[in-house]
């Protein structure tokens, strides 16, 4: 594994408390992340996808796929087991109907977005059609599974919006600290905030060049490139979180935390590297 960079671009003075100990932690934590981190992320996210496609397109087709199916993308949407079985009963919930179909059909004539042309339904529109749909479903769950999935079938396209990027209820995530006050999401029409997301992910790329971190020719790959973005702002929010729970709790307690590309997995929904047969 080769060595990181300095971390300037990823620590902010306003993270947490005014303490140097805060400081320092982040500093440590950085220590466990290296370029061939967001790499390997990027590469099992990019298998993961090719791996789920088809399930996408059965979705898409309106035909309901066996519930191991089911659960499997309802993981990989989610960040925990508590929320994967929300999105679980969701999505079970959803497949009979159109929802689905609706949501997901046009995008998988071109799932790498590299033409808009067949795109009949903006995605602002699809977006707020699935959480009427959603019903009183948590708005930030409804999110994750529908973005998600779009994520899933066009990643160039569609970038994902979960509740540690940017958590529509509370406006706390990676995205607000890493973004400027300028770079807010204003407005209640979600399919619009959507597109301000989107905005703010791609400074988020930017902010991972910057790092050393983020290469631009991985970045730039029309593949692997969404998924780096992905990888690094897990990344990124690890290593805030690393950061508060060493600066709250004793570095003996701390030792039994995962390791950083590990905390980054679970916010991505993959299992560990010894789960997945590594």
């Amino acid at each position: 594994m080769s060595q990181p960079l300095r971390p300037s671009h990823l620590i902010k003075p306003k993270t947490g408390p005014d303490d140097p100990e805060l400081q320092e932690t982040l500093l440590e934590g950085l220590q466990q992340v290296a370029p061939d981190d967001i790499v390997q992320l990027c590469e099992e996210l990019h298998l993961r996808r090719q791996r789920l496609l088809p399930l996408i397109g059965t979705l898409a087709s309106g035909v309901a796929p066996a519930t191991s199916s089911i659960q499997e993308l309802a993981t990989a949407v989610t960040a925990t087991r508590k929320q994967a079985t929300a999105a679980q009963e969701l999505l079970q919930r959803l497949v009979d109907g159109q929802t689905l179909v609706t949501l997901l059909a046009d995008d998988l004539r071109d799932p790498f977005g590299r033409s808009a042309e067949q795109i009949t339904t903006p995605v602002e529109t699809r977006l707020r059609t699935f959480l009427i749909a959603c019903g009183r479903t948590d708005r930030r769950l409804a999110l994750e599974l529908g973005t998600g999935l779009l994520h899933l079938a066009a990643p160039r396209r569609y970038w994902l919006w979960t509740r540690w990027l940017w958590d529509i209820e509370h406006g706390t995530g990676i995205l607000p600290l890493l973004a400027s006050s300028t770079r807010v999401l204003q407005g209640d029409d979600v399919g619009m905030l959507y597109r301000q997301l989107g905005a703010v992910i791609a400074l988020g790329t930017e902010l991972g060049h910057n790092s050393g971190l983020l290469s631009r020719q991985l970045a730039d790959d029309p593949e692997y490139g969404p998924f780096a973005t992905d990888a690094f702002l897990a990344i990124a929010y690890s290593i805030y979180l690393y950061g508060i729970t060493n600066w709250r709790l004793s570095r003996e307690f701390n030792r039994l935390l995962p390791s950083l590309p590990d905390l980054a997995r679970r916010l991505l929904g993959l299992p560990r590297p010894t789960l997945a047969g590594r």
